[in-house]
């Protein structure tokens, strides 16, 4: 292989090019220092860290110091008189994560704070950034001054032919659902449809008070969440664009709170703030509940449920006025409830909203007619959890619009309408087009699947949660031009709709993917229109689980399952911003009463898997290599010593051998669409070694962290533990006749946990080579825990044309059979749990998830694969970097980019008659190690360069 390079005269913002090959750069005008966060968050308002964690872009080519001034005032800082903490002059390269070291800071405390750097090419400081600031939250409980706070007593509402209706949908009980249930089924749905008479409907409180008009406000802070889901108003207008809120929690141990400003909402005089509460996660005691037998002994076990309790909130306002005077106000025994229109609600079941019901102007500042139908709250003694924390995470949003492409109508006034894409989502009913008479019901009911005539099934959701997905409207004659549920969302790509007389319009109903609103980073497109649609179903499969926790699917379990996590863990950290998620997400796993738990957080959580929970370490360990964030490893390292612990006293012969232990390597493909197999069992790689291998790879990674958090002993201890379980898999599971450890899976895993001693890698690659290629036709035959190591294990060693290849080999398993024979847009949790070629008319829908991201492991070697863009081995945050692209045969373009936070990575590579071009950027700050094959590897600074590469 020749190659021949051209620097690209792009480094003016770039900052210094200083390799050897690049022009010379002199940084001495550069901008300040920008995008200052604290907390990976711009400006927070509630922050509890004590020594927050700060971080900002040089701007600069090489930043060789740094820094940080932090005041109680902005004139202080402007006065070079900081009087929390100047850090002085610090020599070093990192600008991501930096954590505050200086006086002590107190709740409600405005804190500000700038940055300036030193560069290489110069001797003199850069100009300071401009002054940011953070504002300390309500750090303690006694901070609280507002109660806790809930309806005195239930309102559940009378059950007409139109509630009816719904709970028959919602029970899986109505004439109409094509899906029949056995008699021992039904007779539980019975049991069901009497929960559903009796619960009780969602809330509306509102308090009023009342700003002088002499008063100016020049600050208002509004403190606020809920024990289930809820929305905020104030004076009619609704605080925030929050949806699913708050993000679920082991809700006896702590709830996320949000601070918002809403200066802006208020007037002088009489003022009203509202709330809508409804029942969430904390209050979801149907869909895995199992009543009990009213013949059962007393000590029978009770039945199980999710619910913690009924919903309650809490609401603190907190008001500074422009001559120093402060005024609370707070949620307590003076607020007045009401029933709300949505009179039957559920996360799993949906919505019933009667808009006769509406009270008109509730929670605006308006004078509202008082008959005596708003009734005094009960104000709770003790708090329903032991701690508020700040909802740092991005929340839940309305993310992308969804219009329907097609409508069907497969019975007589029966339509449905086809998304043309599975997600999760909301829909808005616009009802200006829909011409709704007063009283008339119409019904949306959701699926994932459809037969050829438009008729949906709702069996993809599985026997486990005992509710379907229904929403119900009842139009007033007088109704707004839109309306979408509020305590729900749903998984879909169908919507069915009755109580229609006539067709309604493609855009009469339109919805919103709903996710965790996190930053996307990451940027992948190809000339290859195939591999971009695998791309888009990771993503779309990825999205559509990211609701506060990491989920399996959005129709049936909605549960943070902990492998999943892990397996699709390298999918969400190069496409999303996700470091405040897993921040979240692995405080969990420290609340969670499990050890080794399978699912986190919330009432469905168990323990004892320990390939499963393996996701703590390597998420945390990730986590530090994407965001450089220390203070993470060290608040999560007891909580990971506890799985280690555990593991360790399990260990038999150094390996996981007990199949309890385990849940493996879940929905490997069987052999021919269609074929019987247990449960999703794998069929190919025994659970002792994606056990054992996971265990094993936790233990490498503690003894990491342990020398990162200056512990020693611990990190001699995992670094031997670490050894003997390595040995001992090779020497039970390798082959040397045939470099094989039995599987696609268990050797892809054995070449990236360091398994296999360095002199057999590349024999153990041959043999995934061969599998491929022989057994397997060019497919692969991993299931969710092998998808994220196949890739890179091929292509590191050789064989980056069959990495790619499995992309696009033809038949089943293969991602263009998926896309040609099951109509697929998301990843099915089992690909082949239905032959399609039995069932032309899909009549018969399949029984599984057909939106599991545990199966998008795969997209993360389009990046460090494709695109060639992977971190260092020893570095953080990108800083320091690798750019090694496989440059496919069989494709004829990739375009890549990664925005980490020192800038964007940029990968960009055609071909061109006989040559591959190649053009990169390093940004600010940042270093990659460059290397093409058979080449020997440079080092580049920050710039933007071309190379062609000729064969």
């Amino acid at each position: 292989m020749k190659k021949t390079m051209s620097i690209a005269l792009l480094c003016i913002l770039m900052g210094a090019c200083s390799n050897d090959l690049a022009s010379n750069y002199s940084d001495k005008k550069v901008p300040p220092p920008s995008q200052l966060l604290v907390e990976g968050v711009d400006a927070p308002f509630n922050v509890h860290n004590l020594t927050p964690r700060l971080s900002w872009h040089a701007n600069v080519g090489a930043q060789q110091a740094y820094q940080i001034q932090v005041a109680s005032s902005k004139e202080l800082l402007s006065a070079d008189k900081p009087d929390l903490w100047d850090s002085t002059k610090v020599k070093a390269r990192q600008s991501l994560n930096i954590a505050y070291q200086g006086k002590a800071l107190s709740s409600g405390q405005t804190v500000f704070w700038r940055v300036r750097v030193w560069s290489n090419s110069n001797e003199q400081a850069h100009a300071w950034s401009e002054a940011e600031k953070w504002e300390m939250g309500l750090i303690n409980n006694s901070d609280w001054q507002a109660k806790w706070i809930q309806v005195e007593k239930p309102f559940v509402s009378e059950v007409t032919t139109s509630v009816t209706n719904w709970m028959l949908f919602a029970a899986n009980l109505h004439e109409s659902v094509s899906d029949k249930l056995s008699k021992s089924k039904q007779q539980t749905q019975q049991r069901v449809l009497e929960q559903l008479a009796a619960q009780a409907s969602a809330s509306l409180f509102h308090h009023t008070f009342v700003i002088p008009n002499d008063k100016k406000v020049v600050k208002a802070r509004l403190h606020s969440t809920a024990a289930g889901y809820y929305e905020i108003f104030i004076n009619g207008n609704k605080v925030d664009d929050r949806l699913a809120d708050p993000g679920q929690t082991d809700y006896d141990k702590r709830i996320l709170y949000n601070t918002d400003d809403v200066v802006s909402l208020l007037s002088g005089g009489v003022n009203r703030i509202g709330v809508h509460l409804g029942s969430g996660w904390y209050a979801e005691n149907i869909a895995f509940s199992k009543w009990p037998n009213p013949d059962a002994q007393p000590n029978n076990q009770p039945s199980k449920s999710l619910a913690y309790g009924q919903p309650k909130f809490i609401a603190q306002l907190e008001l500074s006025f422009e001559d120093g005077s402060k005024q609370v106000v707070v949620s307590d025994k003076h607020w007045l409830s009401h029933p709300s229109p949505v009179l039957k609600e559920g996360l799993f079941s949906g919505e019933f909203f009667d808009a006769n019901k509406i009270v008109k102007a509730w929670n605006s500042n308006s004078k509202m007619s008082e008959d005596g139908s708003w009734e005094p709250v009960k104000v709770l003694d003790e708090w329903p959890t032991k701690a508020l924390e700040p909802q740092l995470l991005p929340p839940i949003r309305a993310n992308v619009k969804m219009t329907a492409k097609k409508l069907y109508q497969p019975k007589d006034k029966v339509w449905v309408l086809d998304f043309g894409q599975n997600f999760t989502g909301v829909p808005t009913l616009h009802l200006d087009k829909l011409g709704l008479q007063q009283h008339q019901t119409i019904s949306l009911r959701y699926a994932e699947w459809a037969d050829i005539d438009g008729n949906i099934s709702q069996k993809s959701g599985g026997g486990a949660p005992l509710l379907k997905q229904v929403d119900s409207y009842v139009a007033s004659g007088n109704d707004a031009k839109t309306w979408r549920p509020t305590f729900t969302w749903h998984g879909f790509r169908y919507i069915e709709i009755t109580g229609l007389d006539t067709a309604p319009a493609l855009d009469a109903v339109t919805a919103h993917l709903v996710r965790s609103d996190v930053a996307q980073v990451g940027q992948f497109k190809s000339a290859s229109a195939l591999i971009n649609r695998i791309h888009d179903m990771a993503l779309w499969s990825y999205e559509s689980n990211l609701m506060a926790v990491p989920m399996d699917c959005p129709i049936r379990e909605r549960a943070g399952w902990t492998g999943d996590a892990h397996a699709a863990l390298i999918t969400g950290n190069y496409n999303y911003n996700m470091q405040n998620f897993w921040n979240k997400y692995l405080g969990d796993f420290k609340t969670s009463d499990h050890v080794a738990p399978a699912v986190v957080p919330g009432k469905r959580s168990h323990g004892g898997k320990f390939d499963w929970a393996a996701a703590e370490v390597m998420i945390a360990w990730e986590h530090y290599r994407h965001y450089g964030d220390l203070q993470l490893l060290a608040s999560q390292y007891e909580s990971m010593m506890e799985y280690m612990t555990a593991g360790e006293a399990i260990l038999d012969n150094a390996l996981i051998r007990d199949d309890r232990y385990s849940y493996g390597d879940w929905c490997d493909p069987v052999r021919e669409p269609g074929m019987e197999r247990k449960r999703c069992n794998s069929e190919y790689t025994l659970p002792v070694k994606t056990t054992s291998a996971l265990f094993a790879h936790s233990a490498n990674l503690m003894a990491k962290i342990s020398r990162l958090l200056n512990k020693p002993q611990q990190a001699k201890h995992f670094g031997q533990l670490f050894s003997s379980i390595s040995q001992q898999y090779h020497k039970e599971f390798y082959d040397p006749k045939t470099g094989s450890y039995g599987s696609q899976t268990a050797g892809a895993m054995a070449i990236q946990f360091e398994l296999t001693p360095v002199e057999l890698r590349q024999k153990v690659a041959d043999g995934l080579n061969q599998d491929v290629l022989e057994n397997w036709n060019g497919h692969g035959s991993v299931g969710a825990l092998g998808q994220t190591y196949l890739y890179k294990s091929l292509s590191d060693y050789g064989y980056g044309d069959t990495a790619f290849n499995i992309f696009t080999a033809e038949g089943y398993p293969g991602y263009q059979w998926q896309f040609d024979h099951l109509n697929a847009t998301t990843l099915w949790e089992r690909k082949g749990v239905i032959d399609p070629s039995l069932d032309l008319e899909r009549r018969n829908s399949p029984g599984r998830s057909l939106n599991h991201p545990f199966h998008s492991g795969y997209d993360g070697w389009f990046y460090e694969g494709l695109g060639g863009i992977r971190l260092q081995q020893d570095s953080v945050g990108y800083q320091d970097f690798e750019l090694r692209p496989v440059f496919a045969k069989g494709l004829d373009s990739v375009d890549v980019s990664y925005k980490s936070g020192y800038g964007t990575i940029q990968s960009r590579w055609w071909r061109e008659d006989n040559t591959v071009k190649w053009e990169f950027v390093v940004p600010n700050n940042s270093t990659a190690v460059v290397t093409l094959p058979n080449e020997v590897s440079n080092l580049y600074t920050a710039g933007s360069y071309s190379l062609t590469v000729e064969k």
